[in-house]
């Protein structure tokens, strides 16, 4: 008799409750289950098998309190849940996660079993299970998001529901991402199983797990990503947000761990294939490779690092849609930073990348973000603009396209709508990767409207988040000069030069990101004091 999990589950609790009650027994689904073929159809028989399934599963020392919970629960005692509680000399809410834990676990592993052809062979047990699936056999960005554990009191547990919800919601637009679906995540609630169990369970090499407590005022998520096959501590993060507007407040939450998730998996898979085929990787190793180079280093030395490694993934698979990306990508980039020698060169080869990642994914997010990287370097700002907005529409939540519509009113004249841009990315992405780039266009546009305190104060963070990147140096100085610092203006000159020597005014000059009147008369404002500051003509 074949139930899908939910019933079968169902099933079970019902089986345990009525476990003193041969005639309810008798009516029970677990009575005509494949479990139950090998033995004689009788009620006495069900309860064996409870018992035996729950003495092979609990029978490790630090499980003997679930297996307890069963004994006063049902098997033995049948006390009330609170003289239970009081007998294992325990909280009630302990008692109750306890008994969750175990009916869970038990509900999991006899479904499994279920799903196995009918055996005559001994009760089930732990040792009897399939051999675990080597990790390397899991997909290599996989995930699960367990339920988040709800210490903010039942009245909140639509809230923690809807945060799980959501950020799987959020994390299944990763490119690449293999995610457990909902239901089969939501299996696991209240369970107190090692991640190492429930990455061997469902298949995956990573398990995010996270919680969320409550004050009067105050809402506190933590979260954290661990490694399927170690247990390993990969990353972890806490919010803490007033409760005002709970739904805001959610949004916000997951969002920004969907994009530290994006990160921190791609970070944690390029090392590990680093370690275990070093010699040995495939087009998706090497690509996931170049994005860890690239958010690591945003210099003209890490886009080229970058891009030489999505070259060679390209050269595995030429229809390799993130190496596509990336390699179209870091071409921008570093036009878009005045950084190159050969400007036409690279626009063109970006183009050629782009172009065949839109035709093979046309809905990828960050595909269009790449071309509208692009239209900026051609000093198109309103093709640009477009090609973001169908990026944010694609994923509402993507931070960086956020950031970079700010940039784009710049190029179109209306920087004074840059600072709100830039703070919403801020607001999805507090630590994002790209965070030097996001103060720099907000430095940049109150550069060009000419509120220089404001500007020198983001400049400043941007070179302290990232000492690396000219632009922002050369920025600075200018930035410095107009608030009469010259001496220290001189200075971040002399560092944008040594990090990038071919910049010049003249080339800052010819690569202006735009036609529009307003933005091309601040700009020749910049221009002066990055010359005063003594950038090279």
């Amino acid at each position: 008799m074949d139930l899908p999990y939910p019933k079968f589950a169902g099933a079970l609790k019902s089986a345990l409750r009525d476990f003193r009650r041969p005639d309810l027994l008798a009516d029970n689904p677990l009575m005509r289950s494949r479990l139950m073929s090998a033995r004689d159809a009788h009620p006495s028989e069900l309860q064996a098998l409870l018992r035996e399934t729950a003495a092979s599963l609990f029978q490790s020392p630090r499980d003997q309190k679930l297996h307890r919970v069963l004994d006063l629960t049902y098997f033995e005692a049948e006390l009330k849940q609170e003289a239970a509680a009081e007998r294992l000399g325990v909280p009630f809410g302990t008692y109750r996660r306890h008994l969750t834990a175990a009916i869970n676990r038990m509900a999991r592993w006899l479904w499994a079993q279920e799903q196995e052809e009918p055996s005559a062979s001994a009760p089930p047990s732990p040792a009897d299970s399939p051999r675990p699936k080597p990790s390397d056999d899991r997909p290599r960005l996989s995930l699960i998001v367990l339920p988040f554990a709800n210490f903010a009191g039942p009245e909140h547990d639509y809230l923690v529901d809807g945060i799980t919800e959501s950020l799987t919601t959020d994390i299944s637009r990763i490119p690449g991402i293999f995610l457990i679906a909902r239901n089969t995540a939501f299996a696991y609630r209240g369970t107190m199983i090692d991640a190492r169990q429930i990455g061997r369970e469902v298949g995956v090499r990573y398990v995010l797990e996270g919680s969320v407590q409550g004050c009067e005022s105050r809402i506190r998520v933590n979260a954290q990503l661990i490694d399927a096959e170690t247990g390993a501590h990969i990353w972890g993060e806490r919010f803490d947000k007033a409760r005002a507007d709970l739904f805001e407040m959610q949004d916000e939450i997951t969002a920004r761990l969907a994009r530290m998730v994006d990160v921190e998996l791609v970070a944690a898979e390029s090392l590990r294939a680093e370690r275990d085929r070093p010699h040995n990787m495939d087009a998706v190793d090497l690509a996931m490779r170049g994005w860890a180079v690239y958010r690591r280093q945003l210099s003209p030395e890490g886009l080229r690092e970058s891009r030489a490694l999505f070259e060679a993934a390209l050269r595995l698979d030429e229809g390799n849609i993130s190496a596509l990306i990336g390699f179209a990508e870091t071409h921008a980039l570093e036009v878009n930073a005045y950084a190159t020698e050969s400007r036409d060169e690279q626009i063109k080869a970006a183009e050629q990348a782009i172009d065949k990642a839109l035709r093979l994914a046309p809905g990828n997010a960050r595909a269009h973000f790449c071309r509208a990287e692009l239209w900026s370097a051609l000093r198109s700002p309103e093709q640009a603009l477009r090609e973001l907005e169908i990026a944010l529409q694609l994923n509402s939540n993507y931070a960086n396209a956020h950031a970079y519509a700010g940039i784009a009113k710049v190029f179109l004249g209306r920087a004074e709508e840059t600072d709100a841009h830039v703070a919403e990315a801020m607001r999805l992405s507090p630590r994002d990767p790209m965070l030097s780039i996001w103060h720099l266009f907000v430095g940049s546009a109150n550069l060009h409207l000419d509120r220089i305190d404001r500007a020198v104060h983001e400049l400043q963070r941007s070179v302290e988040i990232n000492p690396n990147d000219a632009l922002a140096h050369f920025y600075l100085a200018a930035a410095l000069v107009r608030a009469d610092r010259l001496p220290a203006a001189r200075d971040a000159a002399a560092i944008g030069i040594a990090r990038m020597p071919g910049f010049t005014i003249s080339r800052f000059r010819t690569q202006a990101r735009g036609s529009n009147t307003t933005y091309l008369a601040q700009r020749e404002r910049i221009t002066a004091a990055m010359r005063m500051a003594g950038v090279p003509e």
